[in-house]
This record gives structure tokens, C-alpha cells and sequence, in this order.
């Protein structure tokens, strides 16, 4: 069985964006000539002040978003020792090509953590995490919070959207968040639920102008973790989450079925209606494996592609919309996407996007356990509208000592730009790939001074359209902890 490394894993919102990969695959993208041309990345520079290292020996996660005007959001995870210890959110803003003083966006007390942001095409930025309250006290909760600054606001708003005590599986708490080309904010998250004994999945929506409506319940009778966000362009979001393996449920896959699988959820539209969540993955005994960690991203039509582990890197790409007449969909079935042939390898931090045409772009981490060897390669492949996905190619020498992890996928909406970024633990560079046209280019370093330890690797990346992506990284120098920026103009 293949064994999924979480430490330092990064989950995000999937970001909206067009792959040209191959003509056949996709007819009328456009390709080769605007995909080669002169381009560089910046370099590399402290966004963040100087920090303390978790003390947990955690990642410290990051993440980053870029609108096509260069509008670009980052967070941080950021500690203190003081006052008996906490944890808070770090962000800074890129506006006009320079990056504004670092701020602390959450409150400063107790412990933020796991920022996940996100930046509308109107300026709307928004940034989510996860606070817990200090065990010491009596009832200690844990929230879901946000904060979203509007178009032309001068101000951040930060709302609670559910809280509960702290209890459930030590699991990383995400709050995926998406804002649509209107403005609108949804948010999901996965919260304890005390009196069921469950965690349960919800979403929200704050409408352009208007306050966070009240959160949506997606699963009533399994235990739901790891939920996935994806919203395009016309405001259509999509849903995907694992079942449990710590609360064993009759029928949690489907009727006589008990185990893991991936659920789904869509809405039409931000002002819709989330509906039936419906399994669209096998289902695996525990006794067999996990179905778990599934990522889900969005074409223009709102047709889904899910990737997820099981005993391989898996996905499934939904052909037919969801309909009132058609409730379902129509899913392809389960496709092996990525298997490595080492026992024992390890499958680390994988990601996805997809175009409006349905193409999608995956990759991850694969560490090889193997005497001598021991150390991970970048794999990646990609799938057509159908759903056939391309056999897997190795982006890193296996030949030469190169470690890396934190892997990221990244294009644009237009399908002139497209990366594959990772950190090189090895060298401690950080590393992105740009497709050509008709294959991947050699590896560039836009940064060093990584992590400590290669499980605290971390890496963000976005692309906004042909001309400009964004990416960002840990350091963790002698003098301390300061999250790196580079942007990539064209």
C-alpha cells in the first residue's frame, strides 16, 4: 500500500487557469510561440519580518494569490515565544509591482494558523485559517475565521463563520477559500461536531457588497475531512471531501458500503444552491487502504476533475453537467494517474489545476525509500476534457541528488503560461519548470535558504494570466524565519 506523507502539505482552492497541452487535445488553444518567448523571474525578496520556528517543529504554511492586474495576496503562519507562546496570520500585498509593510491579519491572541487566500479579478482579497484557544482555559473553542477586504476598501472585515469546541482527529485544518471574477467569497471548512461525533463540512458565501450568509451543512450522516474548494469563473463551485477512516459508518460510500471514498457537492452559480453530495470514487475497507486527500478544480462548463490518493495517485473527471434532469452527472471511472513502482514510496503534496476546456494539470512528490537513493522526484501529467490522463513524467534527474518537495501547479487563463514549482531540499533552492510548448524546460531557481528540515518545506504559487505568476517560500536562515517572494513578468 502506498504511504501518504501530510506533513507540510498544502491544499488550496484550485485556481481557475488554462494548460495548452498537446493539439490534440486541445483544439483552438492557443500555443508554442507565446509559450517560448522572453521571460524572467525577479529576485527573490523578504516579505515577511523575521520569525520564530514553530515550536511544534511544524511546516509553517504559506500561500499566495495573484489577480491579472498584479494584484497579489500572501499569508504566512508566524510564532511567538512570548507570553506563553502563540500563533498568528502574516500577510503582505503586492500592488504596482512592490510589496507593502507585512501585516498581522488575524487577531493576536491564541492560535491562527493554515492562512489559504485568495484575490478577485475586482480586488477583492480574502484570507482564511483556522484559531484554537489555549488548552488552559476551561472550554477551549476553535473558529473558523476569515478576513476579506472589498474592492476599494481601506479596511479588513474579519468574521468567525463556526466555532465549536476543540475535539475530533489531529488533523491540519484548512478553510479552502475562492472569490469569483464578481466578487463573491465562498469558504468551506471541516468543523468537530461535539454531539454527533463527527466532523462536519460546510460552506459559506459573502456576496460582493453584502455580509457571509449562514454556512451550508454538505454531509448529515458520514464523517467528512480534507475538504477541497474549487470556483470559475462564472461563479460555480464545486465540493470534494474524504470520508473518515476514524468513524466507521454503515453506507458511508453508498449503500452496503463502509470505508473511504470521496464525496461531491456543486453549486450553480454564487447565489445557488449547494446540491446532493454524491460518491464519485470507489470505496476502500480500511482493512485495504484510504481513499483520502482529494483535490477538485472546475472548467468553464463546472465540470469537475477530482484527483485523490489511494493505493496510487487517482482521479476521475466528470463528462456530463449536474442538472436538475440530471442529478448525477455523468463519471468517468477511477483512473490510476501516478503509481510509483517502489514498495514503500511515499506520495507528498499534490496539486492541481484545469482550463476552461477541461484539460487538467497535476503533480506531486514521490519519495524513494530505496537504500542508496532516498530522496523525492517532481512526477506530473495532465488530462484531456474526456478525462484520459497522459502517461506520468519524472521532472527531476533521479541521476543527481536533487530532494524535492512542496510541489505546485500553476496556469493561466488564457493557456499561454503554465509552472510546475517545488523545493529542492537537497541544494536548498526553491525551483519552478515552464512548459514550452511541447515539453517541460530545464528546472530555474528563483530562490535558496529553505527549510530546516525537508517535511517543513513549503511552497506558494499562482499564475494570473500569460504575463505574470507569483511564487513564495520558507527560509529558514541562521537569523530566522522570513517567508521569500519572486514574480515572474513577461
Amino acid at each position: 500500500m502506498a504511504t501518504i506523507h501530510l506533513d507540510g502539505l498544502r491544499k488550496k482552492g484550485i485556481r481557475f487557469g488554462v494548460l495548452a497541452v498537446f493539439s490534440v487535445m486541445c483544439a483552438g488553444a492557443p500555443l508554442s510561440a507565446a509559450l517560448a518567448a522572453s521571460s524572467s523571474w525577479s529576485g527573490a525578496s523578504a516579505i515577511s519580518p523575521i520569525g520564530q520556528p514553530d515550536s511544534r517543529g511544524g511546516s509553517q504554511l504559506n500561500d499566495v494569490a495573484v489577480n491579472a492586474s498584479g494584484l497579489t495576496l500572501a499569508a504566512w503562519d508566524q510564532y511567538t515565544y512570548t507570553n506563553g507562546g502563540g500563533a498568528t496570520i502574516g500577510a503582505a500585498v503586492q500592488s504596482g509591482g512592490r510589496w507593502g509593510t507585512p501585516f498581522t491579519v488575524s487577531g493576536t491572541t491564541g492560535f491562527s494558523s493554515t492562512p489559504r487566500v485568495a484575490v478577485g479579478a475586482d480586488g477583492t482579497m480574502a484570507v482564511s485559517w483556522t484559531y484554537q484557544d489555549p488548552m488552559t482555559l476551561p472550554a477551549p473553542q476553535q473558529k473558523v475565521q476569515v478576513a476579506v477586504k472589498a474592492a476599494g476598501a481601506t479596511a479588513w472585515t474579519t468574521t468567525t463563520l463556526a466555532q465549536g469546541p476543540v475535539g475530533g482527529v489531529a488533523i491540519t485544518q484548512f478553510v479552502p477559500v475562492a472569490v469569483d471574477v464578481n466578487g463573491n467569497v465562498t469558504a468551506v471548512w471541516s468543523r468537530w461536531d461535539a454531539s454527533v461525533s463527527k466532523h462536519i463540512i460546510e460552506s459559506a458565501v459573502m456576496p460582493k457588497g453584502g455580509s457571509w450568509g449562514v454556512p451550508t451543512v454538505l454531509n448529515s450522516t458520514v464523517d467528512g475531512i480534507f475538504p477541497s474548494l474549487s470556483v470559475n469563473a462564472n461563479g460555480d463551485a464545486g465540493i470534494a471531501f474524504a470520508v473518515s477512516p476514524y468513524t466507521p459508518t454503515t453506507d458511508s460510500c453508498g449503500a452496503g458500503l463502509q470505508g473511504t471514498c470521496v464525496l461531491y457537492a456543486f453549486r450553480s452559480g454564487a447565489a445557488g444552491n449547494w446540491g446532493m453530495t454524491r460518491t464519485i470514487t470507489e470505496a476502500l475497507p480500511n482493512y485495504v487502504g484510504y481513499v483520502t486527500l482529494p483535490h477538485v478544480a472546475l472548467d468553464a462548463k463546472g465540470l469537475a476533475t477530482v484527483v485523490y490518493m489511494a493505493n496510487a495517485f487517482q482521479g476521475v473527471r466528470q463528462i456530463v453537467p449536474i442538472t436538475m434532469s440530471n442529478p448525477d452527472g455523468f463519471w468517468t471511472a477511477p483512473a490510476v494517474i501516478i503509481k510509483s513502482p517502489v514498495a514503500g514510496a511515499s506520495y507528498m503534496s499534490m496539486d492541481l489545476a484545469i482550463d476552461a476546456n477541461g484539460n487538467a494539470l497535476t503533480a506531486l512528490s514521490i519519495f524513494d525509500p530505496t537504500p542508496g537513493v532516498d530522496r523525492a522526484s517532481v512526477w506530473v501529467s495532465w488530462a484531456d476534457a474526456a478525462g484520459v490522463w497522459m502517461p506520468a513524467e519524472r521532472l527531476t534527474d533521479p541521476t543527481v541528488p536533487v530532494d524535492a518537495y512542496a510541489t505546485q501547479v500553476a496556469m493561466s487563463p488564457d493557456g499561454r503560461l503554465a509552472f510546475v514549482g517545488w523545493i529542492d531540499h537537497y541544494h536548498g533552492v526553491a525551483q519552478v519548470s515552464k512548459w514550452a510548448g511541447t515539453t517541460w524546460d530545464k528546472a530555474t531557481t528563483i530562490g535558496k535558504y529553505t527549510a530546516f528540515a525537508s517535511f517543513q518545506e513549503v511552497m506558494g504559487l499562482d499564475v494570473a494570466d500569460s504575463n505574470r505568476a507569483r511564487a513564495i517560500w520558507k527560509s529558514s536562515a541562521k537569523s530566522g524565519i522570513r517567508i521569500y517572494a519572486s514574480s515572474y513578468n513577461q
